[in-house]
């Protein structure tokens, strides 16, 4: 009972950390959305002097043409810099809030085991797996953290660092050689493009926000396409019954339990050829993954630094993973689904 009431206690510390740093995280957030306010009537004064520029060439310079347009590309480079991090935050944010309901329901589920009747041997999950579910989610969080501010550092923000040096050497070239210039400033519109991406992939991968809007096939599809053109594999995905919208804290689940299984066929068992398949019914969904590749391990560490097993678990789900004859491997996943209420406007 001693290791049950620690583990409570314990669960209860996580809590009030999570609160202070999503109270923080909230402060941040209000301040990233007004300086992406101002940042967008910045680059819209520069957008309204660079039309000015260009409307009457005679009396303006090609050199205040110049600065006006320079002035403009920063102001849109910082702006998508800027919402970039919103987005991070805003990502971040939910990813707090669905750790922290995590959780609180761990935790009373330990209440009700202390409070309930003491069960025969085996047959309830005793203080270990409390304690191990703890740990998966805090290493969870912490992974997270770490891969937000590796992809960050690697993409976007070198990206950007890129994009100013490279309008500085326009800049240099344009008074030398015009031609030279141009074709930097073209190489720099097509950076800033990538980088425009690289930052809506980004953020897609931390929370898809298509998911709130339009539910879980959609998402998925378009969650597949990203991987083919990024992987160069076969996914097929199809979606039978009458699909609709669930809970949201069930959507997401789903979508990281889709998500998670997909990279393990692609990155741990090398597969090059994938289906996935939905079958919705009444008060069920099946998801079915069958791929080529080697055989993944039964229950190993996801991406996410959860395991299947608890990915199921989360659903209260039931799975089975097993070798075909033909040599694929076969994933099929059993949730009960509710539909989500709706809402009366």
């Amino acid at each position: 009972m001693t290791a049950v009431q620690d583990l409570v206690h314990g669960f209860s510390g996580e809590q009030e950390r999570l609160l202070v740093e999503i109270r923080e995280l909230d402060l941040l957030i209000e301040s990233t959305k007004t300086e992406v306010d101002r940042l967008k009537a910045r680059e819209e004064q520069a957008r309204s002097r660079l039309d000015e520029a260009r409307a009457d060439p005679t009396r303006v310079s090609p050199e205040d043409v110049f600065a006006a347009s320079d002035e403009h590309s920063t102001a849109i480079a910082r702006r998508l810099t800027m919402e970039g991090q919103l987005g991070q935050l805003q990502a971040k944010r939910k990813l707090l809030d669905r750790v922290r309901a995590l959780i609180h329901g761990a935790q009373q589920q330990l209440v009700e085991q202390a409070n309930a009747p003491a069960q025969a041997e085996g047959t309830a999950a005793g203080p270990a797996d409390g304690s191990r579910l703890l740990k998966a989610v805090v290493e969870t969080q912490e992974e997270e953290r770490r891969r937000i501010a590796r992809a960050v550092h690697d993409g976007p923000a070198q990206a950007m660092a890129n994009v100013v040096l490279q309008s500085e050497i326009s800049e240099r070239l344009y008074d030398v050689d015009r031609d030279r210039s141009r074709a930097e400033l073209a190489a720099l519109r097509q950076m800033v493009n990538k980088t425009l991406q690289e930052l809506r992939s980004f953020i897609f991968e931390l929370r898809p926000m298509i998911l709130d809007d339009l539910g879980i096939v959609p998402t998925l599809r378009r969650y597949v396409q990203t991987l083919i053109d990024k992987h160069k594999v076969r996914i097929d995905l199809s979606s039978t019954g009458r699909d609709h919208r669930l809970q949201a804290e069930d959507e997401i689940a789903i979508f990281r339990l889709v998500q998670d299984a997909l990279l393990e066929r692609i990155e741990k068992a090398q597969a090059k050829q994938i289906a996935v398949a939905l079958e919705w019914k009444e008060s069920s969904l099946e998801i079915s993954l069958q791929s080529d590749g080697r055989e993944p391990a039964a229950d190993g560490e996801l991406a996410s630094g959860l395991r299947l097993s608890e990915r199921v678990a989360l659903l209260q789900g039931q799975a089975e993973q097993a070798s075909r004859p033909d040599g694929s491997v076969m994933l099929q996943v059993v949730v009960p689904i509710e539909a989500a209420p709706a809402v009366i406007s």
